[in-house]
């Protein structure tokens, strides 16, 4: 009996998994008549943002049972939703006029298609037979450690970077705020370690809260919604994450809650009255609208237009030597800057996707799912105190990598944190070291 049951569940696993590829399939084959076979104009776009909308919630539907990846694709899904519905459907509506020209050629269409393909070629990379296998650290608690030093040091840096981080551009301006310096990422990355190295320290972990609650109300106060959202999800994810599981119900919830305070904050930024119905018809026509993302879109039909403008072949290659040495490196460290400098104007930004397109068109941009989809893949199947804190990082971080290029994910996440955490292993065990040779001095002496 006991064999039977097993069989038959058997049986329907394969047959949810058969179903899955066929899904699968199905989007690939559409994506690749919509990108090839449909005209490349704006009378497009709204077929282009319903099928990007409904990608992307499948896409947050396959992962639902997993934690960290229903969250990174619960941003990238409300990024995508944003741009679905503002840019294509409605076709970039009451945006500044400076914009119109370039939303109305060519390479808006190109732009939009880009990430309907990433988002079909990623979805391929993750299997539903995939997904089942992918480990979730249970007890992260467990894999944390006592090390005061190298907490006190961290818990410094990340203050210094939090009065130090923003730049006098972004605290005078009163209207579209998002902090481009690194630093903020780099603390964030900070925190993480510093978390991990606090084990049962009191002081360390008040030391950590604290920082929470300033940080948020700094981003806040300069209007830079997105710092002060990773920074809330990362401390959910690091105290709460294997504590409370949040269903899909509550997410959507905690999204439409998040969405108002966002719409709220914008409109206080750009002067709007305080009273309550204000704030409602005000939270009510902004929708899904995010200027945010409204802009970095922007940003990435400029960047798409340069590679139909330029050969950019090569700066591609120019820009991925920065993700290794930075961004000082190359006036390629930042594409989106470069192309405003010496083609088209933006206001920054620039989507995972456009990078991508910018060195090699769609070619580029089904590599750039490719490398995205192999890297989750490898990320959610290891255990570990290293896994465990990419694990965390990259849906923390998604609203920077996938919003203003991929710099944040390949930089950021995966050098940057590698090298501070093998800097912190190498540290720990000397410091261990040390103190076994000091006992054993002790008990020589006493001997």
């Amino acid at each position: 009996m006991v064999i039977q049951t097993h069989l038959q569940k058997n049986r329907r696993v394969k047959l949810s998994d058969v179903i899955s590829t066929f899904i699968d399939m199905f989007f690939i084959v559409l994506t690749m008549l919509v990108v090839f076979f449909t005209p490349d104009n704006i009378e497009s776009l709204p077929l282009i943002g319903y099928f990007i909308i409904g990608l992307s919630l499948y896409l947050c539907f396959k992962v639902r049972e997993k934690d960290k990846l229903l969250f990174l694709f619960a941003i990238v899904g409300f990024i995508n939703i944003s741009i679905g519905v503002t840019d294509c459907i409605n076709k970039g509506l009451n945006v500044a006029s400076w914009q119109i020209p370039l939303r109305e050629s060519e390479y808006n269409a190109f732009t939009a298609k880009s990430i309907l393909l990433f988002l079909s070629v990623l979805n391929v990379f993750l299997s539903k037979s995939w997904i089942r296998k992918v480990i979730e650290i249970k007890d992260q608690n467990s894999s944390r450690m006592n090390n005061v030093l190298i907490g006190y040091l961290g818990a410094a840096a990340m203050y210094i970077i939090l009065i130090m981080g923003y730049s006098g551009d972004v605290t005078s301006t009163s209207t579209y705020v998002s902090n481009s310096n690194p630093l903020i990422e780099y603390a964030v990355i900070i925190y993480a370690v510093v978390w991990l190295y606090a084990g049962k320290s009191k002081i360390l972990n008040f030391l950590l809260k604290m920082y929470t609650l300033l940080y948020i109300f700094y981003s806040f106060y300069y209007g830079d919604r997105s710092a002060a959202f990773l920074m809330i999800l990362l401390y959910y994810l690091l105290y709460f994450g294997n504590k409370i599981r949040l269903s899909s119900t509550k997410i959507i919830i905690l999204a439409v809650f998040a969405i108002t305070l966002s719409n709220f904050i914008a409109g206080y930024r750009s002067g709007m009255s305080l009273d309550l119905t204000s704030i409602i018809e005000n939270s009510t026509q902004r929708g899904v609208y995010s200027d945010t993302v409204s802009y970095s879109y922007y940003a990435s039909i400029t960047i798409s237009a340069v590679h139909h403008i330029d050969n950019t072949f090569i700066y591609f290659f120019e820009y991925l030597k920065t993700i290794i040495l930075g961004g000082s490196s190359s006036e390629f460290g930042n594409i989106a800057n470069y192309v405003k400098e010496n083609y088209l104007y933006n206001v920054g930004g620039g989507l995972y996707t456009s990078y991508f397109y910018f060195g090699f068109g769609f070619l580029g941009v089904i590599l750039g799912a490719a490398v995205l989809g192999i890297t989750i893949r490898l990320v959610y199947s290891r255990r570990g105190s290293l896994a465990m804190i990419y694990q965390i990082l990259i849906p923390v971080l998604s609203i920077r990598w996938y919003l203003y290029g991929p710099t944040t994910l390949y930089r950021s996440v995966f050098v940057i944190s590698t090298v501070l955490l093998f800097v912190c292993i190498i540290f720990d065990k000397l410091v261990r070291k040390q103190m076994v040779k000091k006992n054993r001095s002790c008990k020589h002496l006493l001997l």
